[in-house]
Protein backbone atom coordinates (compact mmCIF):
# COMPACT_ATOMS: atom_id res chain seq x y z
CA UNK A 1 0.00 0.00 0.00
CA UNK A 2 1.38 3.20 -0.79
CA UNK A 3 2.37 5.52 2.06
CA UNK A 4 0.95 8.22 0.11
CA UNK A 5 -2.46 10.13 1.44
CA UNK A 6 -5.26 9.27 -1.30
CA UNK A 7 -6.82 12.42 -1.03
CA UNK A 8 -3.88 14.02 -2.25
CA UNK A 9 -3.64 12.14 -5.82
CA UNK A 10 -6.68 13.97 -6.84
CA UNK A 11 -6.12 17.09 -9.03
CA UNK A 12 -5.12 20.43 -6.44
CA UNK A 13 -8.53 21.90 -7.27
CA UNK A 14 -10.71 19.32 -5.61
CA UNK A 15 -10.88 20.32 -2.10
CA UNK A 16 -13.37 17.61 0.51
CA UNK A 17 -16.90 17.68 -1.99
CA UNK A 18 -18.20 16.02 1.20
CA UNK A 19 -17.82 18.97 3.61
CA UNK A 20 -18.90 21.76 1.27
CA UNK A 21 -16.27 21.44 -1.62
CA UNK A 22 -15.33 24.44 -3.70
CA UNK A 23 -15.94 23.10 -6.49
CA UNK A 24 -17.90 20.24 -8.00
CA UNK A 25 -15.59 16.61 -8.26
CA UNK A 26 -15.35 15.45 -11.85
CA UNK A 27 -16.25 11.69 -12.39
CA UNK A 28 -13.09 10.30 -12.94
CA UNK A 29 -12.38 12.05 -9.46
CA UNK A 30 -15.05 10.61 -7.86
CA UNK A 31 -14.80 7.21 -8.86
CA UNK A 32 -10.92 7.15 -7.71
CA UNK A 33 -12.29 9.00 -4.33
CA UNK A 34 -14.93 5.89 -4.46
CA UNK A 35 -12.04 3.61 -4.83
CA UNK A 36 -10.20 4.62 -2.08
CA UNK A 37 -13.15 4.42 0.57
CA UNK A 38 -13.53 0.82 -1.04
CA UNK A 39 -9.96 -0.22 0.12
CA UNK A 40 -10.50 2.05 3.48
CA UNK A 41 -13.29 0.22 4.82
CA UNK A 42 -11.94 -3.35 4.19
CA UNK A 43 -8.83 -2.19 5.91
CA UNK A 44 -11.05 -0.52 8.65
CA UNK A 45 -12.27 -4.57 9.20
CA UNK A 46 -8.95 -5.80 8.38
CA UNK A 47 -7.66 -3.74 11.63
CA UNK A 48 -10.34 -4.78 13.89
CA UNK A 49 -9.36 -8.32 13.08
CA UNK A 50 -5.56 -7.48 13.36
CA UNK A 51 -7.00 -6.34 16.62
CA UNK A 52 -8.79 -9.25 17.98
CA UNK A 53 -5.78 -11.04 17.47
CA UNK A 54 -3.28 -9.05 19.61
CA UNK A 55 -4.15 -11.32 22.39
CA UNK A 56 -1.66 -13.65 20.74
CA UNK A 57 1.31 -11.81 21.57
CA UNK A 58 0.48 -12.32 25.25
CA UNK A 59 0.12 -15.84 24.73
CA UNK A 60 3.34 -16.62 22.51
CA UNK A 61 5.19 -14.55 25.01
CA UNK A 62 4.07 -16.91 28.38
CA UNK A 63 5.58 -19.84 26.10
CA UNK A 64 8.49 -18.11 25.24
CA UNK A 65 8.86 -17.88 28.74
CA UNK A 66 8.28 -21.11 29.85
CA UNK A 67 10.58 -22.32 26.82
CA UNK A 68 13.83 -19.90 28.15
CA UNK A 69 13.12 -21.35 31.92
CA UNK A 70 12.75 -25.01 31.04
CA UNK A 71 16.14 -24.54 28.74
CA UNK A 72 17.83 -23.06 31.51
CA UNK A 73 17.31 -24.44 34.54
CA UNK A 74 18.52 -27.74 34.00
CA UNK A 75 21.86 -27.64 34.81
CA UNK A 76 21.33 -26.43 38.18
CA UNK A 77 18.95 -29.10 38.50
CA UNK A 78 21.15 -31.34 37.59
CA UNK A 79 23.45 -30.08 40.08
CA UNK A 80 20.62 -30.28 42.82
CA UNK A 81 20.26 -33.94 42.01
CA UNK A 82 24.09 -34.87 42.59
CA UNK A 83 22.85 -34.33 46.45
CA UNK A 84 20.41 -37.44 46.02
CA UNK A 85 21.53 -41.44 45.80
CA UNK A 86 19.31 -42.81 42.68
CA UNK A 87 21.62 -45.71 41.95
CA UNK A 88 23.62 -44.11 39.28
CA UNK A 89 26.40 -41.73 39.50
CA UNK A 90 25.95 -38.15 37.58
CA UNK A 91 28.72 -38.27 35.20
CA UNK A 92 30.34 -35.26 33.11
CA UNK A 93 29.43 -37.68 30.25
CA UNK A 94 25.62 -38.27 31.28
CA UNK A 95 25.12 -34.20 32.15
CA UNK A 96 26.46 -33.53 29.04
CA UNK A 97 23.85 -35.76 27.74
CA UNK A 98 21.22 -34.61 29.15
CA UNK A 99 21.50 -31.05 28.13
CA UNK A 100 22.41 -32.24 24.80
CA UNK A 101 19.03 -33.92 24.37
CA UNK A 102 17.30 -30.62 24.53
CA UNK A 103 19.60 -29.15 21.91
CA UNK A 104 18.49 -32.27 19.50
CA UNK A 105 15.31 -31.71 20.18
CA UNK A 106 15.12 -28.45 19.49
CA UNK A 107 16.46 -28.37 16.33
CA UNK A 108 13.97 -31.51 15.11
CA UNK A 109 10.85 -29.72 16.27
CA UNK A 110 12.41 -26.27 14.50
CA UNK A 111 12.38 -28.21 11.54
CA UNK A 112 9.45 -30.14 12.11
CA UNK A 113 6.74 -27.92 13.41
CA UNK A 114 8.10 -25.09 11.06
CA UNK A 115 7.13 -27.12 7.66
CA UNK A 116 3.81 -28.28 9.87
CA UNK A 117 2.73 -24.88 10.32
CA UNK A 118 2.32 -24.20 6.63
CA UNK A 119 0.97 -27.22 5.87
CA UNK A 120 -1.51 -27.91 8.57
CA UNK A 121 -2.33 -24.34 9.63
CA UNK A 122 -0.51 -22.12 12.59
CA UNK A 123 -3.36 -22.80 15.25
CA UNK A 124 -3.17 -26.88 15.45
CA UNK A 125 0.42 -26.70 15.33
CA UNK A 126 0.66 -23.82 17.93
CA UNK A 127 -1.38 -26.27 19.86
CA UNK A 128 0.83 -29.51 19.70
CA UNK A 129 4.20 -27.48 20.49
CA UNK A 130 2.65 -25.96 24.07
CA UNK A 131 1.17 -30.17 24.69
CA UNK A 132 4.58 -31.38 23.70
CA UNK A 133 6.42 -28.97 26.21
CA UNK A 134 3.80 -29.12 28.72
CA UNK A 135 4.30 -32.93 29.06
CA UNK A 136 7.62 -33.70 28.98
CA UNK A 137 7.74 -31.12 31.56
CA UNK A 138 5.77 -33.11 33.65
CA UNK A 139 7.57 -36.26 33.02
CA UNK A 140 10.74 -34.96 33.95
CA UNK A 141 9.90 -34.05 37.27
CA UNK A 142 8.01 -36.97 38.08
CA UNK A 143 11.36 -38.92 36.77
CA UNK A 144 12.23 -42.38 39.20
CA UNK A 145 15.30 -44.02 40.01
CA UNK A 146 13.74 -46.87 37.52
CA UNK A 147 10.95 -46.66 35.73
CA UNK A 148 10.37 -48.18 31.88
CA UNK A 149 13.81 -50.29 32.49
CA UNK A 150 15.70 -47.15 32.38
CA UNK A 151 17.47 -45.53 35.18
CA UNK A 152 17.28 -41.91 35.60
CA UNK A 153 19.20 -39.99 34.16
CA UNK A 154 18.15 -42.24 30.47
CA UNK A 155 14.62 -40.75 31.44
CA UNK A 156 15.63 -37.35 31.81
CA UNK A 157 16.97 -37.96 28.19
CA UNK A 158 14.11 -39.39 26.43
CA UNK A 159 12.00 -36.62 28.25
CA UNK A 160 13.98 -33.70 27.30
CA UNK A 161 13.93 -34.63 23.73
CA UNK A 162 10.26 -34.63 23.97
CA UNK A 163 10.07 -31.84 25.67
CA UNK A 164 12.73 -30.00 23.21
CA UNK A 165 10.68 -30.88 20.16
CA UNK A 166 7.92 -29.03 21.87
CA UNK A 167 10.38 -25.96 23.06
CA UNK A 168 12.14 -26.20 19.51
CA UNK A 169 8.82 -25.54 17.47
CA UNK A 170 7.72 -22.95 19.68
CA UNK A 171 10.09 -20.67 17.70
CA UNK A 172 8.79 -21.01 14.24
CA UNK A 173 4.95 -20.79 15.39
CA UNK A 174 5.50 -17.90 18.35
CA UNK A 175 6.95 -15.82 15.30
CA UNK A 176 4.80 -16.63 12.73
CA UNK A 177 1.47 -16.02 14.84
CA UNK A 178 3.04 -12.72 16.16
CA UNK A 179 4.17 -11.43 13.13
CA UNK A 180 0.88 -12.40 11.21
CA UNK A 181 -1.26 -10.67 13.93
CA UNK A 182 0.77 -7.54 13.92
CA UNK A 183 0.29 -4.08 12.13
CA UNK A 184 3.60 -3.17 10.06
CA UNK A 185 4.14 0.16 12.64
CA UNK A 186 4.49 -2.03 15.56
CA UNK A 187 5.48 -5.71 14.06
CA UNK A 188 9.34 -5.54 14.72
CA UNK A 189 8.17 -4.37 18.67
CA UNK A 190 5.75 -6.98 19.20
CA UNK A 191 8.38 -9.94 18.15
CA UNK A 192 10.81 -8.44 20.19
CA UNK A 193 8.93 -8.17 23.60
CA UNK A 194 7.90 -12.03 22.68
CA UNK A 195 11.18 -12.94 22.17
CA UNK A 196 12.46 -10.65 25.01
CA UNK A 197 10.48 -13.24 27.47
CA UNK A 198 13.59 -15.61 27.18
CA UNK A 199 15.02 -13.40 29.49
CA UNK A 200 12.57 -12.92 32.07
CA UNK A 201 12.35 -17.14 31.81
CA UNK A 202 15.91 -16.81 32.79
CA UNK A 203 15.68 -14.56 35.78
CA UNK A 204 12.92 -16.03 36.90
CA UNK A 205 14.98 -19.87 36.76
CA UNK A 206 17.42 -18.25 38.58
CA UNK A 207 15.15 -16.90 41.93
CA UNK A 208 13.28 -20.33 41.90
CA UNK A 209 15.89 -21.98 42.01
CA UNK A 210 16.63 -19.83 45.24
CA UNK A 211 13.73 -20.60 46.30
CA UNK A 212 13.25 -24.20 46.67
CA UNK A 213 16.80 -24.67 48.08
CA UNK A 214 15.57 -21.87 51.29
CA UNK A 215 12.04 -23.16 51.68
CA UNK A 216 11.96 -26.89 50.24
CA UNK A 217 14.08 -29.22 52.72
CA UNK A 218 13.54 -32.40 50.59
CA UNK A 219 16.45 -32.10 48.35
CA UNK A 220 15.08 -34.97 46.35
CA UNK A 221 12.03 -32.31 46.37
CA UNK A 222 13.64 -29.12 45.18
CA UNK A 223 14.79 -30.11 41.51
CA UNK A 224 11.43 -31.84 40.87
CA UNK A 225 9.67 -28.33 41.83
CA UNK A 226 12.22 -26.74 40.27
CA UNK A 227 11.76 -28.46 37.23
CA UNK A 228 7.93 -28.49 37.04
CA UNK A 229 7.22 -24.96 37.81
CA UNK A 230 8.32 -24.43 33.89
CA UNK A 231 5.10 -26.01 33.18
CA UNK A 232 3.10 -23.71 34.75
CA UNK A 233 3.07 -20.42 32.49
CA UNK A 234 2.82 -22.58 29.17
CA UNK A 235 -0.43 -24.32 31.17
CA UNK A 236 -2.25 -20.73 32.18
CA UNK A 237 -2.15 -19.62 28.58
CA UNK A 238 -2.81 -23.32 26.76
CA UNK A 239 -6.22 -22.92 26.47
CA UNK A 240 -6.27 -19.51 25.15
CA UNK A 241 -4.24 -21.10 21.99
CA UNK A 242 -7.68 -22.62 20.88
CA UNK A 243 -8.22 -19.34 18.41
CA UNK A 244 -9.21 -18.60 15.12
CA UNK A 245 -6.75 -19.60 12.09
CA UNK A 246 -3.93 -16.88 11.40
CA UNK A 247 -5.99 -14.86 8.51
CA UNK A 248 -3.11 -14.49 6.49
CA UNK A 249 -2.62 -18.36 6.40
CA UNK A 250 -6.30 -18.96 5.10
CA UNK A 251 -5.97 -16.53 2.29
CA UNK A 252 -2.60 -17.24 0.68
CA UNK A 253 -2.66 -20.77 1.49
CA UNK A 254 -6.37 -21.98 2.48
CA UNK A 255 -7.70 -24.82 3.95
CA UNK A 256 -8.61 -25.94 0.51
CA UNK A 257 -5.80 -26.67 -1.05
CA UNK A 258 -4.19 -30.35 -0.63
CA UNK A 259 -0.97 -30.85 1.24
CA UNK A 260 1.07 -32.00 -1.38
CA UNK A 261 0.70 -28.61 -3.32
CA UNK A 262 1.35 -27.13 -0.09
CA UNK A 263 4.58 -28.98 0.62
CA UNK A 264 5.53 -28.37 -3.16
CA UNK A 265 4.71 -24.90 -2.61
CA UNK A 266 7.00 -24.70 0.46
CA UNK A 267 10.24 -26.20 -1.42
CA UNK A 268 9.78 -23.85 -3.98
CA UNK A 269 9.28 -20.96 -1.56
CA UNK A 270 12.58 -22.15 0.29
CA UNK A 271 14.33 -22.23 -3.11
CA UNK A 272 13.35 -19.02 -4.51
CA UNK A 273 14.27 -17.44 -1.09
CA UNK A 274 17.47 -19.69 -0.40
CA UNK A 275 20.32 -16.54 -0.53
CA UNK A 276 18.30 -14.65 2.43
CA UNK A 277 17.57 -17.87 3.98
CA UNK A 278 21.52 -18.26 3.82
CA UNK A 279 21.80 -14.79 5.57
CA UNK A 280 19.21 -15.51 7.87
CA UNK A 281 20.41 -19.35 8.88
CA UNK A 282 24.05 -18.30 8.95
CA UNK A 283 23.69 -14.79 10.94
CA UNK A 284 21.98 -17.17 13.44
CA UNK A 285 24.56 -19.94 13.41
CA UNK A 286 27.22 -17.49 14.11
CA UNK A 287 25.53 -15.70 16.89
CA UNK A 288 24.88 -18.99 19.01
CA UNK A 289 28.28 -20.37 18.84
CA UNK A 290 28.54 -17.43 20.98
CA UNK A 291 25.60 -17.33 23.16
CA UNK A 292 25.37 -20.94 24.09
CA UNK A 293 28.96 -21.04 24.24
CA UNK A 294 29.15 -18.97 26.71
CA UNK A 295 26.45 -19.98 28.74
CA UNK A 296 27.18 -23.21 29.14
CA UNK A 297 30.57 -22.24 30.46
CA UNK A 298 29.53 -19.12 32.43
CA UNK A 299 30.79 -21.17 35.62
CA UNK A 300 34.11 -21.88 34.38
CA UNK A 301 34.67 -18.01 32.90
CA UNK A 302 33.40 -16.77 36.13
CA UNK A 303 35.55 -19.09 38.06
CA UNK A 304 38.40 -17.61 36.44
CA UNK A 305 37.51 -14.47 36.95
CA UNK A 306 37.84 -14.64 40.42
CA UNK A 307 34.22 -14.81 41.01
CA UNK A 308 33.41 -18.36 41.29
CA UNK A 309 31.00 -19.53 44.38
CA UNK A 310 30.92 -23.33 43.71
CA UNK A 311 27.90 -23.74 45.74
CA UNK A 312 24.37 -24.43 44.17
CA UNK A 313 23.57 -21.23 45.67
CA UNK A 314 26.32 -19.21 44.71
CA UNK A 315 26.25 -20.93 40.80
CA UNK A 316 22.19 -19.52 40.75
CA UNK A 317 23.07 -16.34 42.61
CA UNK A 318 26.10 -16.01 40.07
CA UNK A 319 23.19 -16.95 37.11
CA UNK A 320 20.70 -14.17 38.38
CA UNK A 321 23.66 -11.22 38.59
CA UNK A 322 24.24 -12.37 34.67
CA UNK A 323 20.61 -12.59 33.74
CA UNK A 324 19.26 -9.41 35.51
CA UNK A 325 22.53 -7.64 33.78
CA UNK A 326 21.70 -9.20 30.46
CA UNK A 327 17.88 -7.71 30.72
CA UNK A 328 18.59 -3.53 29.92
CA UNK A 329 19.47 -5.10 26.42
CA UNK A 330 16.52 -7.03 25.84
CA UNK A 331 14.85 -3.77 26.58
CA UNK A 332 16.37 -1.66 24.62
CA UNK A 333 16.04 -3.87 21.67
CA UNK A 334 12.47 -3.50 22.44
CA UNK A 335 12.34 -0.08 22.49
CA UNK A 336 14.63 0.65 19.68
CA UNK A 337 13.82 -1.95 17.21
CA UNK A 338 11.80 0.31 15.24
CA UNK A 339 13.73 3.43 15.32
CA UNK A 340 16.79 2.36 14.68
CA UNK A 341 16.31 -1.24 12.47
CA UNK A 342 16.92 -4.85 12.12
CA UNK A 343 19.91 -4.82 10.57
CA UNK A 344 21.86 -1.85 11.52
CA UNK A 345 20.58 -3.27 15.46
CA UNK A 346 22.36 -6.84 14.82
CA UNK A 347 25.47 -4.87 13.65
CA UNK A 348 25.79 -3.26 16.90
CA UNK A 349 25.39 -6.44 18.93
CA UNK A 350 27.48 -7.82 16.98
CA UNK A 351 30.14 -4.77 17.16
CA UNK A 352 29.78 -4.25 20.85
CA UNK A 353 30.39 -8.28 21.28
CA UNK A 354 33.60 -7.76 18.83
CA UNK A 355 34.96 -4.96 21.33
CA UNK A 356 33.93 -6.32 24.34
CA UNK A 357 35.37 -9.63 23.86
CA UNK A 358 38.81 -7.82 22.49
CA UNK A 359 38.82 -5.68 25.98
CA UNK A 360 38.69 -9.19 27.95
CA UNK A 361 41.45 -11.16 25.70
CA UNK A 362 43.70 -8.19 25.53
CA UNK A 363 43.91 -6.89 29.14
CA UNK A 364 42.97 -10.20 30.96
CA UNK A 365 46.10 -10.39 33.50
CA UNK A 366 44.89 -6.66 34.65
CA UNK A 367 41.53 -7.34 35.00
CA UNK A 368 42.33 -10.82 36.75
CA UNK A 369 42.92 -8.41 39.95
CA UNK A 370 39.85 -6.34 39.38
CA UNK A 371 37.35 -9.41 39.33
CA UNK A 372 33.81 -7.31 40.18
CA UNK A 373 34.83 -4.94 36.77
CA UNK A 374 35.64 -8.33 34.81
CA UNK A 375 32.25 -10.14 35.53
CA UNK A 376 30.50 -6.64 34.72
CA UNK A 377 32.39 -6.70 31.44
CA UNK A 378 31.51 -10.49 30.54
CA UNK A 379 27.90 -9.52 31.70
CA UNK A 380 27.87 -7.00 29.29
CA UNK A 381 28.45 -9.12 26.30
CA UNK A 382 25.07 -10.75 26.92
CA UNK A 383 23.72 -7.06 26.92
CA UNK A 384 25.01 -6.98 23.55
CA UNK A 385 23.67 -10.32 22.63
CA UNK A 386 20.48 -9.39 24.13
CA UNK A 387 20.50 -5.69 22.17
CA UNK A 388 21.18 -7.00 19.16
CA UNK A 389 21.77 -10.39 17.11
CA UNK A 390 20.31 -12.60 20.10
CA UNK A 391 16.40 -10.71 19.14
CA UNK A 392 17.21 -9.27 15.41
CA UNK A 393 18.08 -13.04 14.25
CA UNK A 394 14.74 -14.03 15.77
CA UNK A 395 12.37 -11.00 14.34
CA UNK A 396 13.85 -10.96 10.88
CA UNK A 397 13.07 -14.59 9.54
CA UNK A 398 9.35 -13.73 10.22
CA UNK A 399 9.04 -10.32 8.32
CA UNK A 400 11.50 -11.33 5.27
CA UNK A 401 10.09 -14.81 4.09
CA UNK A 402 6.36 -15.31 2.28
CA UNK A 403 3.44 -16.33 4.01
CA UNK A 404 3.41 -19.87 2.19
CA UNK A 405 7.23 -21.03 3.96
CA UNK A 406 7.42 -18.44 6.62
CA UNK A 407 7.35 -20.75 9.53
CA UNK A 408 9.63 -23.18 7.72
CA UNK A 409 11.62 -20.76 7.12
CA UNK A 410 12.04 -19.67 10.60
CA UNK A 411 12.50 -22.94 11.63
CA UNK A 412 15.06 -23.86 9.41
CA UNK A 413 17.10 -20.64 10.89
CA UNK A 414 16.84 -21.09 14.04
CA UNK A 415 17.49 -25.04 13.52
CA UNK A 416 20.88 -23.35 12.17
CA UNK A 417 21.43 -21.87 15.41
CA UNK A 418 20.59 -24.80 17.51
CA UNK A 419 23.52 -26.09 14.98
CA UNK A 420 25.51 -23.44 16.16
CA UNK A 421 24.93 -24.37 19.80
CA UNK A 422 26.29 -27.66 19.89
CA UNK A 423 29.31 -26.62 17.51
CA UNK A 424 30.04 -23.78 20.47
CA UNK A 425 29.89 -25.71 23.15
CA UNK A 426 31.90 -28.86 21.12
CA UNK A 427 34.52 -26.22 20.57
CA UNK A 428 34.44 -23.87 23.75
CA UNK A 429 35.30 -27.44 25.33
CA UNK A 430 37.65 -28.44 24.11
CA UNK A 431 39.63 -24.60 24.14
CA UNK A 432 38.97 -24.05 27.55
CA UNK A 433 40.83 -27.66 28.27
CA UNK A 434 42.87 -27.47 25.34
CA UNK A 435 46.22 -26.36 27.52
CA UNK A 436 45.53 -29.50 29.97
CA UNK A 437 46.97 -32.78 29.22
CA UNK A 438 44.63 -35.17 28.65
CA UNK A 439 41.72 -32.36 30.11
CA UNK A 440 43.34 -32.91 33.45
CA UNK A 441 45.38 -29.60 34.54
CA UNK A 442 46.82 -30.59 37.97
CA UNK A 443 48.63 -28.56 40.09
CA UNK A 444 48.55 -25.82 37.50
CA UNK A 445 44.87 -25.80 37.18
CA UNK A 446 43.72 -21.98 37.67
CA UNK A 447 46.84 -21.04 35.16
CA UNK A 448 46.13 -23.24 32.52
CA UNK A 449 42.22 -22.32 32.92
CA UNK A 450 43.03 -18.58 32.88
CA UNK A 451 44.51 -18.97 29.04
CA UNK A 452 41.72 -21.54 28.06
CA UNK A 453 39.27 -18.64 28.68
CA UNK A 454 41.52 -15.82 27.58
CA UNK A 455 42.08 -18.22 24.10
CA UNK A 456 37.84 -18.70 24.36
CA UNK A 457 37.88 -14.83 24.75
CA UNK A 458 39.95 -14.49 20.80
CA UNK A 459 37.75 -16.57 19.47
CA UNK A 460 34.54 -14.76 20.11
CA UNK A 461 35.83 -11.61 19.45
CA UNK A 462 36.67 -13.63 15.71
CA UNK A 463 33.15 -15.05 15.82
CA UNK A 464 31.25 -11.56 16.22
CA UNK A 465 33.46 -9.72 13.56
CA UNK A 466 32.57 -12.66 11.28
CA UNK A 467 28.73 -12.04 12.19
CA UNK A 468 29.52 -8.29 11.87
CA UNK A 469 30.53 -8.58 8.11
CA UNK A 470 27.73 -11.68 7.08
CA UNK A 471 24.97 -9.21 7.97
CA UNK A 472 25.96 -6.63 6.35
CA UNK A 473 26.63 -8.62 2.87
CA UNK A 474 24.05 -11.10 3.37
CA UNK A 475 21.40 -10.30 5.80
CA UNK A 476 17.92 -8.83 3.98
CA UNK A 477 15.26 -7.11 6.48
CA UNK A 478 12.99 -5.72 3.97
CA UNK A 479 9.79 -6.88 5.15
CA UNK A 480 7.50 -9.65 2.21
CA UNK A 481 4.33 -8.38 0.26
CA UNK A 482 2.53 -10.88 2.05
CA UNK A 483 2.68 -8.52 4.94
CA UNK A 484 1.67 -5.85 3.50
CA UNK A 485 -2.24 -6.00 4.36
CA UNK A 486 -1.28 -5.40 8.13
CA UNK A 487 -0.18 -1.61 7.10
CA UNK A 488 -2.12 0.38 9.49
CA UNK A 489 -5.52 1.95 8.38
CA UNK A 490 -5.53 5.52 8.61
CA UNK A 491 -3.11 5.87 5.97
CA UNK A 492 -6.21 6.03 4.13
CA UNK A 493 -7.98 9.39 4.87
CA UNK A 494 -11.53 8.06 6.00
CA UNK A 495 -15.01 9.85 4.13
CA UNK A 496 -16.43 12.64 5.82
CA UNK A 497 -21.21 12.00 6.71
CA UNK A 498 -22.39 12.46 3.42
CA UNK A 499 -19.76 12.38 0.89
CA UNK A 500 -19.66 8.75 -0.51
CA UNK A 501 -23.32 9.63 -2.05
CA UNK A 502 -22.43 13.16 -3.26
CA UNK A 503 -19.22 11.27 -4.89
CA UNK A 504 -21.93 8.35 -6.46
CA UNK A 505 -24.06 10.94 -7.63
CA UNK A 506 -21.24 12.45 -10.01
CA UNK A 507 -20.49 9.00 -11.33
CA UNK A 508 -23.83 8.58 -12.20
CA UNK A 509 -23.75 11.97 -13.71
CA UNK A 510 -21.02 11.35 -15.91
CA UNK A 511 -22.56 7.87 -16.77
CA UNK A 512 -25.43 9.22 -17.98
CA UNK A 513 -23.83 11.93 -19.58
CA UNK A 514 -21.61 9.99 -21.25
CA UNK A 515 -18.03 11.10 -20.01
CA UNK A 516 -17.74 8.08 -18.33
CA UNK A 517 -17.71 4.55 -19.10
CA UNK A 518 -20.11 2.51 -16.63
CA UNK A 519 -17.48 0.63 -14.53
CA UNK A 520 -17.54 -3.05 -14.49
CA UNK A 521 -20.19 -4.63 -12.16
CA UNK A 522 -21.01 -1.14 -10.87
CA UNK A 523 -24.69 -0.83 -10.32
CA UNK A 524 -26.41 2.69 -10.57
CA UNK A 525 -27.89 3.55 -6.88
CA UNK A 526 -31.47 4.71 -6.54
CA UNK A 527 -31.41 8.87 -6.52
CA UNK A 528 -32.96 9.47 -2.87
CA UNK A 529 -30.62 11.28 0.11
CA UNK A 530 -29.61 9.13 2.79
CA UNK A 531 -27.05 9.52 4.80
CA UNK A 532 -23.96 8.08 5.55
CA UNK A 533 -21.26 8.08 8.26
CA UNK A 534 -16.85 6.65 8.20
CA UNK A 535 -15.87 4.50 5.73
CA UNK A 536 -19.36 2.50 4.77
CA UNK A 537 -20.27 2.61 1.02
CA UNK A 538 -24.07 2.62 0.36
CA UNK A 539 -25.04 -1.46 -0.21
CA UNK A 540 -25.67 -2.25 -4.12
CA UNK A 541 -22.87 0.11 -5.24
CA UNK A 542 -20.24 -2.66 -5.96
CA UNK A 543 -21.78 -6.67 -7.18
Amino acid sequence: MSSTNPSMNTSSSMKRYGSKLHQKPTPEEAVERLSHYHAAHHHFHRAKSVMRRSGRILIAGAGFLADSYDIFVINLALQMMRQNDYGVPLTPDIQSTVSLMTVVGALTGQILFGVCGDIIGRKWTFISTAALTIIGTILQAAAQPRMMGLNIWQQLMLFRFFMGVGVGGEYPMASTVTSEGSSAAHRGRNLAAVFSMQGVGRVLCGIVILFSVHVITDTNWQWRFSILFGAIPMMACFRFRWMPESEAFMEDVGDKTPPSERLYGIMMAVWDNRLKLLGTAGAWFILDMVFYGNSLFSADVTEAMGGANKTLQGNALTNLFIQLMAMPGYICGVLFMESIGRKRLQMIGFTGEMIIFAIMAIFYKELKGLSGLFIFLYALTFFFDDFGPNLTTFVIPSEIFPTAARATCHGLSAASGKAGAAVGGAAFLKVTNMFCPGGVCGDDHQHLLDKGVRAVFIICSCIAFIGLLWTHFLVDDTPHESLAYLEDADAIEPALPGEVEELEEAVVEGIEMGKLQKPEGYVIPPRQPSASNGVQVASGTKQ
